[in-house]
């Protein structure tokens, strides 16, 4: 008996489990926990699967239960602890496990403790390089803190793109996978939060599911070619098409980045190679690289885990979308109701809570890891790392270090710089419609308030 436990490998194409599944052709049983801690909040209020989230995963099992079935295979879903479900599953029949390599400390743990008892075989379903390509960089086996790994995103993307030279492995094909189906005989069912089947209001509409992924970057590569003005448009914070909006696919495992990567090179071959595309994959190798740090830095990713607030009322008013600047409750706002905001405004939200709210930079990753339908562990913690001049590789505290200024972002230079409209914040704060931007800017300034609106917890330094 074999028993595939998937996490954020949620897909059939490019999946090397279900290849060795096939390949062994024992009776397999599919799976997926939900950590029943994930639906707990912490000290400060925060649980690890909002509303919106849990909807969009939701949305994902169903599409994958769906494609399983056409294969003969059913997919189990329960919620728990893992290792303990997995742990009560094997002592009433053994198997051996397969499941992917783990990304974060927390799958570490979870993996060190089930290995110990049950036979694992793990493998790499969300990188684009492997371990043995990555190793002249990670050094790994040789050194707890490898010497070789590049300090900064410009000098990894260096590395990959002259020295290394590294290729992107071709995706696998999809297997046949008609296998025996074996049905373990858990008890219970997956409980998830309040009201998640319910859609939410939001400025586009994206379905979970490796189907829709697909159709998704078809529709962005072929059909709408929407990758023609992915350089330029990539930092509006309002528009169907302005980003790609491929990364909650990404961050679950419905589209395997191998996949994405070679569909935009076969775009490149039709249509020419252009920075718009060039963009593209830049952004795929910042995802990389965050990835192989947090892999590499382990729990020093994320510094201590107990984050103190020192700051009581300023983070109540941040969770509330109260802050009284515009800019920022209008993004709290679309991330509470949509679970997805712009790279660019996330930046600029990182900025005022750690720059001028004064909160820890922690705080602000775990409530985006909250709401966010494309929270990835990695590419989440590691940029309010970077907002917050931090270094997850060098640093045992993580807010021992000191902030780089040059991480502070102006945010009404920058809300004159991409959306002197005001697009976003009249979509999200529509009774703030009538505005004018330097009616706004002055009142996220402190020195001109507009009449019925929050005067702001912490104002912005005048530019």
């Amino acid at each position: 008996m074999q028993l595939l436990w998937l996490r954020n490998d949620l897909r059939l194409h490019d999946h090397p489990g279900f290849r060795i599944a096939a390949e062994r052709g024992e009776p397999l049983a599919v799976v997926y926990i939900l950590p029943d801690h994930w639906l707990t909040p912490d000290n400060n209020g925060l649980n690890r699967l909002g509303t919106i989230k849990a909807r969009f995963l939701r949305a994902t099992l169903i599409n994958l239960h769906r494609n399983l079935n056409s294969e003969n295979i059913r997919l189990t879903l329960i919620s728990g602890d893992p290792v303990e479900r997995l742990m009560e599953c094997y002592d009433r029949e053994p198997f051996t496990l397969l499941t992917q390599a783990a990304q974060a400390p927390e799958e570490s743990a979870w993996l060190q403790a089930i290995s110990d008892k049950i036979p694992t075989t793990t493998y790499e379903a969300m990188t684009l390089f492997s371990p043995e390509q990555m190793a002249p960089l990670t050094n790994t086996g040789h050194d707890d803190s490898p010497a070789l790994w590049p300090k900064s995103f410009s000098a990894f993307r260096r590395q990959i793109e002259s020295r290394l030279a590294l290729p992107v492995a071709e995706p696998l094909k999809t297997q046949n996978l008609r296998l025996l189906d074996w049905l373990p005989g858990w008890p219970g069912n997956l409980t998830w939060p309040d009201d998640c089947v319910w859609p939410p209001h939001q400025g586009f509409s994206l379905n979970g599911g490796e189907d829709p992924g697909i159709r998704w970057l078809a529709d962005y590569l072929w059909e709408s070619r929407s990758i023609q003005h992915y350089k330029t448009s990539r930092n509006q914070l309002t528009g169907l098409k302005y980003s790609s909006h491929l990364s909650p696919y990404l961050a679950w495992g419905a589209l395997s980045p191998k996949y994405v990567w070679h569909q935009i090179l076969k775009y490149e071959r039709e249509f020419g190679s252009d920075e718009h595309s060039y963009w593209l994959r830049y952004e795929l190798l910042w995802r990389e690289y965050f990835h192989w740090t947090l892999r590499l830095a382990g729990d020093r990713f994320f510094g201590q885990r107990e984050v103190p607030i020192a700051h009581q009322e300023r983070w109540q008013a941040w969770c509330e979308a109260r802050t009284g600047i515009p800019m920022v409750d209008a993004g709290i706002q679309e991330l509470k109701q949509s679970g997805f905001v712009s790279n660019r405004l996330r930046q600029n939200m990182a900025s005022y809570l750690i720059h001028t709210l004064e909160l820890d930079w922690r705080l602000g990753a775990a409530f985006f890891e909250q709401h966010l339908i494309d929270f990835d562990p990695a590419s989440n913690w590691g940029n309010w790392a970077y907002i917050a001049g931090i270094h997850g590789m060098t640093s045992s505290d993580a807010g021992a270090e000191q902030m780089h200024q040059d991480h502070v972002f102006d945010l009404n230079w920058q809300l004159e710089q991409y959306d002197p409209a005001l697009k976003h914040i009249k979509m999200w704060l529509p009774q703030l419609g009538d505005l004018t931007l330097k009616q706004i800017q002055s009142h996220q300034q402190g020195s001109s308030l507009i009449p019925n609106y929050l005067k702001p917890v912490a104002s912005l330094p005048a530019s």
